[in-house]
């Protein structure tokens, strides 16, 4: 009887250990794919819009092969520099950025990671 209460426990053990190790190879997953994300954004581009929303702000890029990228997030003092950067070629800077992530600017308790325009500078 008790050989038999082993073996369900060593299965119970391995069924742990087998969710353990999926889990901790998701987050490993996420973060390469955030990675590669920022790999294919734009390093220099014009901006083309720039928008202040709820949760973030927001901007529109064309690169030099004319390939768009629309609402990419970006820190809002970017926002606050409109004038500044509209239409102009900048060299963009990019980090990961916690944000809500609720339907409107009040807060639900969920955020989420995201690859964000931390920082942009103009081109001469």
């Amino acid at each position: 009887m008790k050989i038999k209460k082993i073996s369900h426990l060593s299965a119970i053990g391995f069924s742990v250990c087998v969710f353990a190790t999926s889990t901790i190879s998701i987050f490993a997953n996420i973060s390469v794919v955030q990675a590669q994300k920022t790999a294919k954004l734009p390093q220099i581009a014009t901006v083309t819009n720039i928008t202040n929303g709820d949760i973030s702000c927001y901007v529109d890029l064309i690169d030099s092969k004319r390939k768009k990228y629309q609402g990419l997030y970006a820190s809002y003092d970017i926002c606050e520099k409109e004038k500044t950067f509209l239409n102009k070629k900048v060299r963009l800077f990019y980090g990961l950025e916690k944000v809500n992530d609720c339907q409107s600017a009040e807060p639900c308790g969920k955020s989420k990671t995201v690859t964000s325009i931390k920082r942009m500078q103009i081109v001469r």
